[in-house]
């Protein structure tokens, strides 16, 4: 009977450890992305960034707390150091964006910051980004890392080679999560997508490749969370201050440059806010736009 109780133990700390193994084995970032994904930042997008500002330090502090709800929420999919090393860049481009490249660098824009009323707002529309980051979606595309491909033809890759509308819904998901782990309202987490719902400007039709502004606010409903209210927390900002901020970020985003190359870059970058592409994105696309490869004439026979 001692031996038998003895390998039964022995099968049970055995199974325990290989199911241990297995969680510690989930999901980890590509270090090819994440190389690639720093090049981009230090040789193309690094001039765009905001520096030296209260709404900056604002920004990281949001990006991170964001980072703990996702590790809460998803501990098997953020155990990877770079979780640990996530940077949320304010850049000044006038439009209501926020992208991830692949590894640690998020770009908030200014033009984000300007069009969210609350801090909640701009949580929610954070926590996306940071969802499409965990759930290392850039991988799934068919993006290839090459450390010969100029900045230009990254950001290319990224505008011919989209988040499906699955990964889309599946970030708004896990974004809701971690938005509510990290402890801000979860009643307000579709607030921004159902005001501009309401306004035309804002609400055009949907791409293939977006949900409706009116249908993302479910993406609470179907998460599987059930937010606890030990889990609230105060925003980082209270309204005033938040407000203070937000004009900050409305008047760099009134004189964002256009046509230089950061900017450009990011404009590029495909919107997951807004339900299409931004005019100024499409015009952005284009100028990135590799010529075409002129045909090599057949010799004849």
């Amino acid at each position: 009977m001692p031996s038998t109780r003895a390998a039964l133990l022995v099968t049970a700390v055995a199974l325990c450890a290989a199911f241990c193994a297995g969680c510690n084995n989930g999901p980890r970032p590509n270090q090819q992305f994440v190389q690639q994904a720093r090049r981009l930042h230090q040789e193309g997008l690094a001039p765009a960034v905001v520096r030296q500002t209260d709404l900056t330090e604002y920004v990281q502090l949001i990006g991170e707390r964001l980072v703990r709800g996702a590790r809460s929420a998803a501990p098997d999919k953020t155990r990877d150091p770079m979780f640990g090393r996530m940077r949320f860049h304010l850049v000044n481009v006038n439009t209501p964006n926020v992208f991830t490249t692949g590894g640690e660098h998020v770009y908030v824009y200014t033009g984000l910051v300007r069009l969210c009323a609350t801090e909640e707002e701009l949580a929610a529309a954070m926590a996306h980004a940071v969802a499409h980051a965990v759930n290392l979606d850039v991988q799934a595309l068919g993006v290839r890392p090459d450390p010969n491909l100029p900045p230009a033809g990254i950001v290319w890759q990224f505008v011919t080679n989209r988040f499906t509308a699955r990964q889309e819904w599946e970030a708004d998901k896990l974004a809701f999560a971690a938005y509510a782990r990290a402890g801000w309202d979860p009643d307000r987490f579709g607030a921004l997508w159902t005001r501009l719902a309401d306004l035309p400007a804002w609400n055009v039709p949907a791409a293939v490749d977006r949900a409706p502004l009116a249908i993302r606010p479910e993406a609470a409903r179907v998460s599987g969370v059930e937010p606890q209210r030990r889990w609230r927390k105060p925003p980082e900002a209270d309204r005033q201050t938040y407000e203070d901020l937000r004009r900050q970020a409305e008047a760099m985003a009134r004189t964002a440059p256009m046509q230089q190359p950061a900017q450009v870059f990011l404009r590029a970058c495909p919107n997951c806010v807004l339900p299409a592409d931004r005019p100024e994105q499409v015009e952005a696309q284009e100028q990135l736009r590799p010529p075409p490869v002129d045909e090599v004439p057949i010799e004849p026979s």
